[in-house]
Order: structure tokens, then sequence, then C-alpha cells
């Protein structure tokens, strides 16, 4: 009889010491929502979208794009920003299920592995947001609403806070 009480507690300290483990990456790696996504007004255009950053940051390039690497995401807007090393793409749809169906697309195709440097996907229903690093970049996407934001880039993460902050205000301002 002793032997098995024994047994039993090696078992339950493994147990517990594993669910232990379990929990530390959980927090660590989704539980934390760094920021609460903002999107611009549903009324703006990709184009107004893109400009109000100009604010901030001086416009070197904007032009049109339909998707992400191979993942066709529909029309969309590009932009790239002086003083920001990185690209900031844009889209705007129909409606809020087709946003969070292409953020979807993007988050199984670059969020296979949970333990990758700086991993985290949240989805809230109603907003979602994915950052991952990549080889030698960083991405972040998030959806709200009909919009889809997707940002890339190295040290980029100040820009992102920057462009949250921005629609933030705009959104406050047109309430």
């Amino acid at each position: 009889m002793k032997g098995v009480n024994e047994e039993l507690k090696k078992v339950s300290s493994r147990s517990v010491f594993l669910l232990l483990i379990v929990l530390l990456l959980f927090m660590l790696s989704s539980c934390s929502v760094p920021f609460v996504p903002q999107v611009p007004p549903a009324s703006y255009s990709t184009d107004a979208a893109v400009n109000v950053l100009s604010n901030k940051y001086y416009l070197l390039d904007s032009g049109e794009i339909n998707g992400f690497g191979d993942i066709a995401l529909g029309d969309g807007r590009y932009a790239v920003f002086d003083g920001v090393d990185g690209i900031l793409m844009i889209f705007r749809y129909d409606s809020k299920d087709e946003s969070k169906e292409k953020w979807n697309e993007i988050t199984k195709k670059y969020g296979g592995n949970p333990l990758k440097l700086k991993y985290m996907k949240v989805n809230m229903g109603t907003y979602g947001i994915f950052t991952v690093r990549l080889e030698n970049t960083d991405l972040y996407t998030w959806y709200k609403e009909n919009w889809l934001v997707v940002i890339t880039g190295d040290s980029v993460d100040k820009f992102v806070s920057d462009v949250n902050d921005i629609y933030k205000e705009i959104n406050e301002a047109t309430k």
C-alpha cells in the first residue's frame, strides 16, 4: 500500500508541474491583448485611411494592392512612410465577416507555430489581433468591423501603436 501511495504522489506532482507549465505558456502567448485594435470609420475609403496617417508620417509611396504574399485579400491599399522600416496594407470589405475571414487566412498561413518569437493570436469575435516574427520581419495584422490592417517590417512597434492611436482619435472625434 505504501508503494502505491508514493507512486500516486509522484504522478500527482508531475501533473501539477505540467499543468503549471501549460498555463504559463498560455499566459505568455495569448492571454494578454496589447491593444484593442482601431480602424478607420466605416465611411472612409482606403485612400483616406492611408492619407490620414500622413499627418504624422511623411508618405513616400502608396498604391493599390490585392493581397499579401500569395494570399488574395481583395482590393486594398499599401503605403510606405518615411522613418518606418516597413509597409502598411489596409483593406476595406463589404462586411465584417469578410474581414474576419481574410484575417483567418493570414493567421492560418503564418500562425502555425505558437512557440515562435513574438507570437500572439487573439480572436475576440468582434476583432482579432495577430503578431508573429517571421525570419527578419514582424507581421502585425488585425481586423475590426469591415477593415483589415496588415503591417510588416522590422522594429515597427511604435508605428503600429501610432496607427492604432490615430484611428482611435478619428473615431472618437467623429462620434
